[in-house]
Parts: structure tokens; C-alpha cells; sequence
């Protein structure tokens, strides 16, 4: 396979579609490059004239980039997935990519000139030119076992076949049909791309010849761990045993006659079972019983079905972990019934394998609760067995929390059990262990709870009375001997799952960012070391509380909005809001959301959230730096160019009634100097209020908003005008200064792009706030929150944020457009400060 095997997968297994392919050609364009220059380098070695010569150098010999001249026949060809095969009369070779497309056609005979290259698992051609030399003649297809072909040596040849259908579909981009078969010793999967439909019905369990190409999926060191073939023709794919019309219309077997000996059984080909539905998993499995025995289904068929159901279930039989399974099922539901009655049966029963995939009802004793990622689960004692019932994740809420330790429950769900390597045909055998699947929380019954007066109890009490020293030691003792027996409990039935576990909480816990989930309510159901450490709270105090309660106070509101669209899946890519810490301590937090869904249904939200408090003080920073220098800019054409440009202009006057007095033509150019100079201060005192407003450093924001309108309408020709009926008493500078600039923007953007004839700008409180708005009758523009939004409003929107406002924009094409900005007129920070210098002064 070549260097482009990460386009084209294994040979044609991982697809396409999912990467970028342009920057992919140009970087194969360049190693093209690349090799005829190398190939010009290397001109004393010998001409490669056969496929089989290329296959048989090494990887450092195919690096050498040997000259290539084949003649051979198109075996398959998909430029959309970058498959090109050609096979010769010794042996089958990939085509990597050339700098110029080349449509190939199965069944040309062609003649490629180029250089070897190593490739990612076995030698290829990166062909320089193609020519067609017109009809060639189909090699014969090589028959192959599964053995030869999990070998790897048959990479890239054209192979043939023989299995059963095991199921039929298309892939996830729609280009081909894929098609699930059994041979031999394994399992594979063949890809044909023009198959017609009639072709494809009832294809499953039906015995087939294939001819095609064979292709492997590689790791990154050169090895093999998956095959395909890639069926070039219909008529590669040849039904030697059809499957039955109606696949349903074959006789049934009970449960308990699947995998026992039977000298006329029909190996490899589906079965039908019937049976009653004890439970139906997540994602799709299924078990069953009938009268005597149970089954566990292993099929992907979507579809509604509850527990009593009666189903007929088509399927391969397979050996499960101690009772036979049926894979790649269908199913079709035949009726309904009741409830099926669980058998009662004890920890013993169990461990006999009888009762293994049935719904059964064991009584035991409680002896602790856990939840293990989506799983809830109880560890129960019965007959001295310790077992476990588990709940997969599909049910929240309090779960097993109103059960009590040490209370007598009978249990109902699936048995499973667990064989063990020391199995034997004796009836004294027993399972290694065993486990209940639980199908909802009502499948725990408290048939008893435990009594108040217990041991412990009472010896902490003949403790208190007697010695308080003697009880402590006999109560820490106590405790450590129940620590140390759930513990052994938990690490005997997790150890499966605790290397992944480690792995998961390693990369949880120690991430840099704040990391946490929350359910559908918004409250937190798990958070790591960096949650608690920014938040300032033990992680006890975080969990299940509401994340908007976290928020600071004056956002709460717009962050239940915000939550409200991160469960409807329409939340912006990222959102930013202040939390309060435990210190008081305020830190803005860069929030990014994911749904987390299972069976279609959204079951959580996982949030990643980033400190960025540093990161916008140094942004305040640079922005009041920028406030600074264009407010020395804008003094200093102010106060020293205009002035200078003004004696200039009065000079210049003054010039030309001299020149006019005295009788000489040229007075007029002078006069039309005089004018040209007053004409650059008019616009020079433009730029200088633009860079910094004279007038809201003297008078405010209102007075500064009031000659901003004035200059607005002599400047752009258009009727701007300031509306404040109860203007604030006070404004900060700092947030005046923002709110002018952003009003300037406006104004700017309406007349230059909006082409507006009328601007109208209000200040009116609401309630502790203002709102700040700029209208216009313009052309409008269709508005986007995307990332390629204008400069000018992605920079209003900063400027709001940096003091702590809320900014609001609509627009629509010949509507005009409509900006509202709501903020206090002074910092947080500062009418704290003044609160609690009332409170001082009342206290006083």
C-alpha cells in the first residue's frame, strides 16, 4: 500500500469523504514531485517490467523509486476513494495517485510508466504516465481460503471465495453496498459498488462465490487486522445456494436445540427461534425465552419493542459465553402477552449455568450501592454468594439511593453467568460467579428492611457506657473490616473495567480546563480537580447544584437562556460568564457544551469551561492602552496641528487681500489656498473627535452623544438625532467611553454601508440599567453569529463585554437595523462600594 493509504484507507477501507482531499492531492502532487526527481537521481537502476518484481523488494528497496513499465488490466477503479488496481499475468499492484487525473475503467489493458515506492504495508507504482492500449482480458480469478488472505500476501491480487451472507447494507456515505461474509475460519466484508437492488434482496444467508480485490486495513506498523474485497463487476457476485423467499418460511427451533449435535444440521446458515422479550438493551440486543430456556439476540434492527412481547427472531447461532447466541438477527414481532413470570431460584441455581439468559428472582441481602460510569449497581449476599445487580444508564434520578444497606430484597431481572477455566461435566460443577441485568429500578423489591437495634449500635453504646476509648477501637476496626470487604467486592467485579477507568479519570482529573457535566435540569453531576480548585468548593458542595446558581447574580438570568438553547442544541460555539467563587473571588469562564445522546435521546450535557479571567484583564489592558494613545493622538491634532493649520490658514488670508490690494492676479489662488486649509481643519477636527471626544471628557455622555449627532448630520448628509428623556445622572468614563465608540460605529455604519437617511439614538433607563440604542431606516444586512462576522460589530460586541453589557443587534434586508446595548452606568465594583458606604453611613 502507498503513502496515500491514509486516503484511501486499507487499500480502500477507510473512506474518503471523511478528510479534506485537497490539501492531500497537493502534498501527494508534491511527493510526486519529489520522486521523479529522486528517480533522475537513481538513472543506473533497472527497469521493472512486471507487478511481481515490484511486490517482491523491500520497503528500502522500494524507496529507491525503481523505474516501472507494466502492462496490465484494471481490476478496480473508485477515484472518489482513491482505489486503482491493475493486474498483470503475474500479479496484482496498487496505482498511487499522479499530478493528472486518469479516469480508469475495470477491463482496460494499460500500460503505466513510473517509480516504486514503499507504501504503507506493501510495495506500490506511482505512475508518471498512462496509456490505454484498449480491451484487456480479465485475469482468472485466484481461489483463496480465509487463511491465505489474512496472510497479507494476497493484498492488491483478484481473489475468489466462497461464504455465507451474514447481512447486506450500504455504507455511511452511500457509494457502496456492503456486504458481511462468512468463510472459512473469519469473517469479511466486500464492497461492490454497482450491484443492482433485485440483486441485493434476500442475499443474506444465502451462499456465495466472490471474485475481487483483495485490500487490507494496516496499522501504522505495517500489520494487517482487517480484510476486503472490492467486487469490480455484478457478475462477480454469484448466488450459488439462494436464501429462502420469505426467510420467516423456515421451520422453528425451540432455544434449547441450538449448537446441540445433529448429523443432517446445516452449518453456517440462519435459524428461527420464537420467543418471549425478557429485555431489550440500548443499543439494540435483545433477550428472549421460551418455556424452558433463554437466548441473548445480537442484532442491529432498530424498532420498538416492550418486555412480553412475542417475536420470531432469525439468526446465526454462535457460541456465547456458556449458552449459544444468535448473530446478525432479525426479528419480527408476532404478538403480545403478559409479563412473563420470573422463575424464583437461588445464588446456587444460578451457578449451575440452568437458568443462564432467563428472567429469574433471587432473595438476598443488600450489602452496598455504586454507580460505575452509566451503570447503577447493588452487591448482594445470598446463600454466603456475593453477586451484583446492575442498571444500565438509561434511568437517572435517585436511582438505588432509598435502598439501605443490610435490607432483605428479592431481585428480578436477566441471569448471566461467568464460566470460569475450571468447567467439567460433572453435576458438582459451578460458574465461576454470576450477575443480574436489571431492567428498572422497580426490579428491586424490599422485602425487609434492616433493624435499628443492631450490633454495632449496641456496641457503641456498651462503649460510651463502659470505656469510650475500647468502643472507638472496636468501631474503627469494625470499619475497616467492612472497608476492606467492599472493596474486595468492587475490585472483584470491576477489574475489567479498572485499567479504562484509571485511564478516564486520569485524563478527567487532570485536565487543564474545568471539566463537568450536568443533566437536563442544568444540575452538575460530575466535575474534576480543576472545577473544584477555580470554583473554590469541595466537590461535594458543587455536585447537583444548579450550574446557573454559579453564576454571578446580575447574569443568572441570561444564563438560564443561554441553557435553555444548550438543550435544544442551538447554543453559540462558545459563551462566556462570570462565576462566583466560594472567596467571593469573581472569574470569567470560556464555556464550550456537547449533548451527550443515547438511542436518539439526549441524556446529559458535557461542558468544558476555560479560565480566561488573566487572559480579558490583559485585553482591558490593551484596550485602554489603544483609548490612551488615540486620545493623545486625537489632543495632539487638536491642540497642535488644527492650531497650527489654522495661523497657516489666517496667514494665507491675510496674503491674499494684500495680493488683491496691490493689484496681483495670483490673489485668487492664495484665496483658494485659504479655503483648501480650512477644509483640512474641518476634517483634521473630525478625526481628532473621533479618536477621542473632547466633549465626554468635559461634559459626559450625554453632551458628548448630543454633538455626536450634530457632527454625524453635517458630516454624512443624513438626519441623526439624540433622544434621552431621563438621562443617567452619572456615567462612568470608562463605560462612557465604550458606549461612544460603539454609538460611532453605528452612526458610521448606517450612513457608509447601510445607506440610511435617518438615525435616531436613545438613552432611557430600565430599572438599575440604561439601554442604549441606535436605529436606522438603511438597507439592512442579513445578521449571523458566525465566526465571519464584520470587525465593526464583532468589536461592539467586545466592547459590551468589556463593561459588562449586554449588546443585541437586528437587522434584515431593506429593514433597516436596530442596536440596543444595556449596561449600569457604573462598575460593579464601584457601586458595591458605594452600597456599602451607605450601609456604613446608615449604621453610623
Amino acid at each position: 500500500m502507498g503513502p496515500e493509504a491514509v486516503l484511501r484507507g486499507d487499500g480502500g477501507g477507510l473512506y474518503s469523504g471523511r478528510m479534506n482531499r485537497f490539501p492531500a492531492l497537493i502534498l501527494l502532487i508534491g511527493i510526486l514531485a519529489g520522486v521523479a526527481c529522486r528517480a533522475a537521481d537513481n538513472p543506473n537502476l533497472p527497469e521493472l517490467r512486471t507487478a511481481e518484481q515490484v511486490r517482491a523488494l523491500t520497503p528500502e528497496q522500494a524507496a529507491r523509486h525503481y523505474p516501472v513499465r507494466l502492462h496490465g488490466v484494471v481490476t478496480f477503479f473508485a477515484e472518489g476513494s482513491f482505489y486503482r488496481f491493475i493486474q498483470d499475468d503475474t500479479a496484482g499492484i496498487y496505482l498511487g495517485p499522479q499530478s493528472k487525473a486518469f479516469i480508469m475503467v475495470p477491463g482496460q489493458l494499460l500500460e503505466v510508466v513510473g517509480t516504486t515506492a514503499p507504501g504503507e504495508y506493501a510495495p506500490i507504482v506511482i505512475p508518471a504516465e498512462i496509456n490505454v492500449l484498449g480491451e484487456g482480458t480479465w485475469p482468472r480469478a485466484k481461489p483463496c481460503s480465509f487463511e491465505q488472505l489474512a496472510s497479507g500476501q494476497e493484498d492488491s491480487q483478484f481473489v475468489e471465495i466462497h461464504g455465507i451472507v451474514r447481512s447486506v447494507g450500504l455504507d455511511p456515505f452511500k457509494r457502496h453496498q456492503v456486504i458481511e461474509i462468512t468463510t472459512g475460519g473469519g469473517r469479511l466484508e466486500a464492497n461492490a459498488p454497482d450491484l443492482p437492488a433485485a440483486q441485493l434482496e434476500n442475499l443474506a444467508d444465502s451462499a456465495v462465490r466472490v471474485r475481487g480485490v483483495c485490500v487490507t486495513l494496516f496499522n501504522q506498523q505495517r500489520q494487517l487486522f482487517r480484510l476486503r474485497l472490492l467486487v469490480p463487476r455484478s457478475e462477480d457476485l454469484v448466488v450459488e445456494q439462494p436464501a429462502p423467499a420469505d426467510p420467516f418460511n423456515i421451520p422453528t427451533q425451540t432455544i434449547g436445540s441450538l449448537l446441540q449435535f445433529s448429523p443432517n444440521i446445516a452449518v453456517g446458515h440462519r435459524v428461527k427461534v420464537t420467543g418471549t422479550v425478557i429485555y431489550r438493551q440500548p443499543d439494540g440486543a435483545l433477550y428472549i425465552q421460551d418455556e424452558k430456556e433463554g437466548l441473548y439476540v445480537q442484532t442491529s434492527q432498530q424498532g420498538r419493542l416492550l418486555v412480553g412481547d412475542k417475536v420470531e427472531v432469525l439468526g446465526f447461532p454462535a457460541k456465547g459465553e456458556y449458552t449459544p447466541m444468535l448473530e446478525d438477527a432479525v426479528y419480527r414481532k408476532v404478538g403480545s402477552g403478559p409479563l412473563p413470570v420470573p422463575k424464583t431460584i437461588t445464588a446456587d441455581d444460578a451457578l449451575k449455568g440452568i437458568y443462564d439468559c432467563r428472567l429469574v428472582r433471587i432473595e438476598a441481602t443488600l450489602l452496598d450501592r455504586a454507580r460505575q460510569s452509566r451503570e447503577q449497581f447493588v452487591v448482594l449476599q445470598s446463600g454466603g454468594f456475593i453477586f451484583h445487580a446492575g442498571l444500565e444508564g438509561k434511568e437517572f434520578g435517585s436511582g438505588f439511593a432509598y435502598l439501605k444497606n443490610g435490607s432483605k430484597v428479592a431481585v428480578t431481572g436477566v441471569c448471566l453467568i461467568e464460566t470460569g477455566k475450571d468447567w467439567n461435566a460433572g453435576t458438582d460443577w459451578r460458574a465461576k460467579s454470576f450477575h443480574v441485568l436489571l431492567r428498572s429500578v422497580g426490579d428491586i423489591f424490599v422485602e425487609k428492611y434492616p433493624p435499628w437495634w443492631t450490633l454495632e449500635k449496641m456496641l457503641w453504646m456498651v462503649g460510651i457506657l463502659g470505656c469510650v476509648v475500647l468502643a472507638a477501637s472496636i468501631w474503627v476496626a469494625v470499619l475497616r473490616r467492612r472497608v476492606h470487604t467492599q472493596t474486595k467486592i468492587i475490585r472483584q467485579k470491576l477489574q475489567t473495567e479498572a485499567t479504562l477507568k484509571e485511564r478516564y479519570l486520569d485524563l478527567f482529573e487532570n485536565a487543564n480546563d474545568m471539566v463537568y457535566t450536568h443533566d437536563l435540569s442544568g444540575r452538575i453531576t460530575s466535575i474534576n480537580q480543576t472545577g473544584e480548585r477555580l470554583l473554590m468548593r469541595a466537590r461535594e458542595e458543587i455536585l447537583w447544584r444548579n450550574i446557573v446558581e454559579l453564576v454571578a447574580p446580575e447574569q443568572q438570568s441570561a444564563a438560564k437562556q443561554w441553557l435553555e438553547l444548550v438543550l435544544k442544541g442551538e447554543e453559540p460555539p462558545t459563551a462566556e460568564w462570570d462565576f462566583s467563587a466560594a472567596g467571593g473571588q469573581r472569574l470569567k469562564l470560556e464555556i464550550s457544551t456537547r449533548l451527550i445522546r443515547q438511542g436518539g435521546l439526549v441524556m446529559e450535557v458535557e461542558g468544558i469551561a476555560r479560565d480566561i479571567t488573566e487572559r480579558k484583564r490583559l485585553e482591558r489592558e490593551i484596550l485602554e492602552i489603544s483609548n490612551r494613545e488615540q486620545r493623545r493622538i486625537g489632543h495632539d491634532l487638536h491642540d497642535g496641528i488644527c492650531q497650527q493649520l489654522a495661523g497657516i490658514a489666517y496667514m494665507t488670508t491675510s496674503l491674499a487681500d494684500s495680493l488683491e490690494e496691490l493689484g496681483v492676479k495670483e490673489f485668487g489662488q492664495a484665496e483658494r489656498i485659504s479655503s483648501l486649509l480650512n477644509g483640512v481643519i474641518t476634517q483634521t477636527r473630525g478625526v481628532a473627535r473621533g479618536l477621542f471626544p473632547v466633549r465626554l471628557e468635559e461634559a459626559g455622555l450625554v453632551a458628548a452623544l448630543e454633538e455626536l449627532a450634530a457632527n454625524a448630520s453635517e458630516l454624512f448628509k443624513i438626519d441623526c438625532r439624540f433622544v434621552s428623556e431621563h438621562p443617567p445622572t452619572e456615567v462612568d468614563n470608562g463605560i462612557a467611553l465604550h458606549l461612544y465608540y460603539i454609538v460611532l460605529e453605528a452612526v458610521a455604519n448606517a450612513s457608509k454601508h447601510g445607506k440610511a437617511r435617518k438615525v435616531t439614538i436613545t438613552l432611557e433607563p430600565a430599572g438599575e440599567r440604561y439601554v442604549l440604542g441606535v436605529q436606522d431606516d438603511g438597507t439592512g444586512f442579513a445578521h449571523s453569529n458566525s465566526p465571519h462576522t464584520g470587525m465593526g460589530i464583532r468589536i461592539m460586541h467586545y466592547r459590551a463585554r468589556v463593561i459588562g453589557a449586554t449588546f443585541g443587534l437586528q437587522s434584515r434586508p431593506g429593514s433597516g437595523t436596530q442596536l440596543a446595548c444595556v449596561f449600569l452606568p457604573m462598575p460593579r465594583e464601584m457601586a458595591a462600594a458605594n452600597g456599602a458606604s451607605e450601609r456604613n453611613g446608615h449604621a453610623e
